[in-house]
């Protein structure tokens, strides 16, 4: 795939539940019905040297930073999630309050990383909340609040599972997540703070995908164009109260796995 055309294409998936029901649209007036599926696209970000980020992390693959979005809806599988990495969305049936429930499995490596000196506020998912509330802003939107510490510290049990397993959204759901948008194998070589992670992921899902929205290209209220601008609906939508980011690292350092969950 062209790097130019990819760079405004988006792999998004849907994993399943009977929560989202709004997340196909600007407002989040209308919905997927049910039937909002992967495309199996990919976004490509250049880095230093002319390579990309992202990727297995091992050489096997070109260095692609992917990310995508998904969205549960009520005809849906709790099953189905994104190949690389996806963004999924529940809807308002389900209670925003419910307690997440975290896997098992322990994190590749804390996200406990000290946050850049960088970054706007002592700590960095601060700053990674205060990132997309200014995004929200640009759009007149209400700002979203930090999730609470049981599912901060979900997300990133959650996100370290999904590097071990090496697919987006492997494990979308334990943290009790109505939407989620993942930023995978992410190369700590060219993106070695928090900040750099943030930022990166949170412009190219916002940004990029907005333009294909302003432009006329995509229309946010059809499913067939979801998987191209997943995570912006998804981090506009106003039925999201709540945010909860989290990093695990793999246990050499060199990879991390954002995901940004949404409640």
């Amino acid at each position: 795939m062209n790097k130019k055309t990819s760079l405004f294409k988006m792999c998004a998936a849907i994993a399943v539940a009977a929560f989202f029901t709004a997340g196909c649209s600007d407002d989040s007036s209308a919905s997927c019905a049910g039937s909002c599926v992967d495309s199996g696209d990919t976004i490509d970000i250049p880095i230093p040297g002319g390579d990309t980020e992202g990727g297995t992390g091992d050489g096997s693959e070109s260095a692609e930073a992917k990310s995508s979005s998904s969205v549960k809806t009520p005809a849906s599988s709790a099953g189905e999630t994104a190949p690389e990495s996806s963004s999924a969305g529940e809807s308002p049936a389900a209670s925003s309050t419910a307690d997440p429930v975290s896997s098992a499995a322990e994190p590749a490596s804390s996200d406990s990383k000290p946050a850049s000196s960088e970054t706007a506020s002592e700590d960095w998912r601060d700053y990674c909340l205060e990132v997309v509330n200014a995004k929200r802003a640009t759009e007149d939107l209400p700002p979203l609040v930090r999730a609470t510490e049981e599912r901060e510290k979900c997300v990133v049990t959650q996100a370290a599972d999904d590097m071990a397993a090496n697919k987006g959204h492997a494990n979308f759901g334990d943290c009790g997540e109505f939407a989620q948008n993942s930023g995978p194998n992410v190369q700590t070589q060219y993106y070695s703070t928090e900040k750099k992670i943030v930022d990166t992921y949170v412009n190219m899902m916002w940004d990029d995908e907005k333009k294909l929205v302003t432009s006329g290209e995509r229309d946010p209220d059809s499913k067939d164009d979801y998987p191209y601008i997943g995570h912006y609906l998804n981090m506009k939508n106003t039925k999201y109260k709540s945010l909860a980011c989290g990093i695990a690292y793999s246990t050499d350092g060199k990879k991390a796995w954002f995901n940004m969950n949404f409640y």
